[in-house]
């Protein structure tokens, strides 16, 4: 095709569908687009639209020659707008190389990708080959192409005279200007430094003009670089050897998503790694929040990557742009809402089970078998039999809204999953008025409606009143409604309270309802000797949700639902599909599949995180910590008991204390101990009153933590 390029008529042969991503190729000194011509129909062939110019004052191209790489890096880009190429892979030979090369470093959005062939970051010229050019270019020419190409073996005499032919039909010149361009030419490390973009520099074994360890040097500069040697070729390799070459560029242009330098991305990885390690190891020297400046949040609005960049660049943005602006669940002085801290073990976890990339859907592989232990853990920890199922999901919020749906399939039988609820009797379930939000929600989301959970009023101790849930159920069966389900809650999200689930358990068997317990964070404190007498009747449940995240410290997220009758669970959510067939043999075989329990067919590795979480720690000290968060509570109760300005405005069952400052505004104390980056309760309403709610849950968090919180609390104070 012919175009105009900064005011010169251009040409440039083309290849392949204008609809291909695209690659332009770029020919060295003395040459043109027949340079490529045993390369570029083969490059199109694998689904790219090649284009292939004439630089000025080369081939059919307009003169004159352009008298820098600068210019001709200038002049690439402007190509590419002349040809309506948003972006493309630009792939140089020796002084096209070049161009390429500083045509990436001055225009990173305009270029996917760099294949440099025969390439060094610095390339000089002999001088008495310059003179020899502009005196007798046919003897540069012929010059060149002994020295271009290999040597062992001799190349054909043949090849000789075609290559020193090729490069004698130069305009006059021409070729004295381009080799005067590349002696010149000395910004090639900073413009590698630069380059952020894949790159393969295509390195000559025998190459005797730009040799093999300068191209492998430029390579490594590279952030993104990798080299790929031909052994036996020359300089001109595509010349010598069209078709390993072509073997090479397409490798290049195919090379996937991997690191190009393994040796480079261990490097790196080790080094965010130990970052990460200390930052973890020196919590205490940070605050425990802090707001995200304006100019932080900014940097958000920047548009989607079109390249890829380097990876340390990466890294810095994170560790400026992220890690100094966290939620801070991990550390010590974080108490507000339930969340866990994590542990050093489980941030490695995430890291192996993120390298294996498991996707836990099913069929027969070995974080299948990880996933089943943890059931075979969980059950005689619950008092579950065998037959009990259990799966991980993102969180409680899930895992209770997964058994309404078993109990809801239960009472109304398999049929209900294709003629739906409607047109029947009205199933109504209970829970205490101080349970979680989510459960009102996951009635909405069943189908069942949100009115149908109905909210029983809570005793002196924050525990559902037995007496107002056997009323409530007496009068919907009056009604003619049909309660199914009795939900009860092994710590209450405001205050910590944990229902009387023996009682509940005995409510539920006299009536024929489905017991869940919601333990969103207490039902793992029967690790604990000391917790678990509290929890008594949770092995009576018919299913229960957890998180491991919370009080198990296993990084977010890991939710978890146990149903004692795992058909029951199958019959809920088991969907036979022809993608989903099960064998005896091989990968399909194993079954069943974790998407037999529930509605996901893609599920990451959760189990991982967990499972290394509890052989590292074990259950003994997971049960420890947890019984100490409750200390540390019981010592907060007392403190606040002690202090005449400061108010305790419920009783503490397990780990979350709430008081307040009588007088003073809980939500202006709670956001001035964040901003001050000293503590970071949250807030709830105990009895009409806004409480400062402090939730003990991290293992880190001492006696001292939340002593400095008090202390804080009535030093700075000031009655409104």
């Amino acid at each position: 095709m012919d175009i105009t390029v900064q005011g010169r008529r251009i040409f440039a042969a083309t290849f392949g569908a204008a609809t291909d991503p695209a690659v332009v190729l770029a020919h060295g000194a003395g040459g043109s687009h027949r340079t490529w011509d045993s390369i570029a129909a083969g490059i199109a062939a694998r689904g790219f639209r090649v284009l292939v110019p004439d630089l000025p004052g080369h081939g059919a191209s307009e003169g004159p020659a352009l008298e820098s790489i600068a210019a001709m890096a200038g002049w690439l880009a402007d190509f590419l707008g002349a040809a309506g190429v948003e972006r493309a892979a630009l792939a140089g030979h020796s002084m096209g190389a070049l161009a390429a090369l500083d045509c990436a470093a001055r225009h990173p959005a305009k270029v996917t990708s760099l294949v440099l062939l025969g390439a060094a970051a610095a390339m000089p010229v002999n001088q008495a080959l310059l003179d020899m050019a502009l005196a007798d270019p046919p003897a540069a020419a012929a010059l060149i192409a002994k020295w271009g190409l290999s040597k062992d073996p001799p190349p054909a005499a043949a090849l000789v005279a075609g290559t020193a032919a090729a490069l004698s039909a130069a305009a006059p010149g021409v070729l004295h200007a381009d080799l005067a361009a590349c002696n010149a030419y000395d910004r090639g490390e900073a413009a590698a430094d630069a380059i952020a973009c894949p790159a393969a520099v295509i390195v000559g074994g025998q190459d005797r003009m730009a040799p093999p360890e300068s191209g492998r040097t430029l390579a490594s500069r590279l952030k993104r670089g990798r080299a790929i040697t031909l052994e036996r070729a020359g300089h001109l390799m595509m010349a010598e050897h069209p078709e390993a070459t072509l073997a090479a560029i397409l490798d290049a242009l195919d090379a996937g998503l991997d690191p190009a330098d393994w040796e480079a991305f261990r490097a790196q990885a080790h080094r965010m790694l130990d970052e990460s390690i200390d930052f973890l190891r020196d919590l205490r020297r940070r605050p425990v929040w802090r707001p995200m400046p304006a100019g932080t949040r900014a940097a958000f609005d920047a548009a989607p990557p079109r390249s890829g960049q380097d990876l340390a660049a990466i890294d810095a943005e994170f560790r400026a742009l992220v890690e100094p602006y966290g939620p801070g669940n991990v550390h010590p002085g974080f108490m507000g809402w339930v969340h866990g801290g994590g542990t050093a073990e489980g941030m490695l976890a995430e890291m192996l089970a993120g390298g294996l990339n498991a996707n836990l859907g099913g069929r027969d592989h070995a974080p299948m078998e990880v996933e089943r232990q943890i059931l075979r853990w969980m059950r005689p920890l619950f008092g579950y039999p065998q037959g009990a199922s259990g799966l991980f999901l993102t969180g409680t919020s899930m895992a209770n809204f997964l058994a309404v749906l078993v109990a809801r399939t239960t009472a109304l039988g398999a049929g209900s999953r294709r003629g739906g609820v409607s047109g029947g009797e009205r199933l109504v379930a209970y829970a205490s008025a101080a349970a979680h939000g989510c459960l009102p929600q996951a009635f909405a989301m069943s189908g069942l409606g949100s009115d149908s959970l109905r909210l029983i009023a809570t005793d002196a101790g924050h525990r559902m009143d037995l007496e107002a849930l056997r009323q409530a159920i007496a009068a919907d069966r009056a009604a003619g409604c049909r309660p199914f389900m009795v939900i009860g809650s092994a710590g209450t999200v405001d205050v910590g309270a944990v229902d009387d689930l023996t009682a509940l358990a005995d409510v539920a068997a006299a009536e024929g309802l489905w017991f869940h317990v919601d333990g969103a964070f207490g039902a793992l404190g029967m690790m604990s000797p000391e917790l678990a007498p509290l929890l008594a009747g949770i092995e009576r449940s018919d299913s229960l949700a957890f998180d491991f995240h919370k009080w198990g410290q296993v990084p977010y997220d890991a939710g978890y639902l146990l149903v004692r009758d795992g058909e029951a669970h199958r019959t809920a959510f088991a969907s036979p599909a022809a993608y989903l067939r099960r064998e005896t043999r091989g990968l399909a075989a194993g079954s069943p599949w974790p998407c037999d329990y529930g509605p996901d067919l893609s599920r990451g590795f959760r189990a991982l995180k967990t499972w290394v979480t509890l052989k590292a720690h074990g259950m003994d000290a997971l049960g420890a910590a947890m019984a100490r968060t409750c200390r540390v509570a019981r010592h907060l109760a007392a403190r606040v008991e002690a202090e005449p300005d400061l108010e305790l405005l419920a009783p503490v069952a397990l780990n979350i204390v709430c008081f307040h400052r009588p007088g003073e505004d809980s939500a202006r104390i709670a956001a001035d101990l964040h901003e001050a980056g000293i503590a970071a309760p949250s807030t709830t309403t105990v009895g009409g009153r806004l409480a400062i709610r402090a939730a003990i849950v991290n293992h880190r968090t001492r006696e001292a933590d939340v002593d400095r919180m008090v202390d804080t609390i009535l030093s700075v104070g000031t009655k409104q």
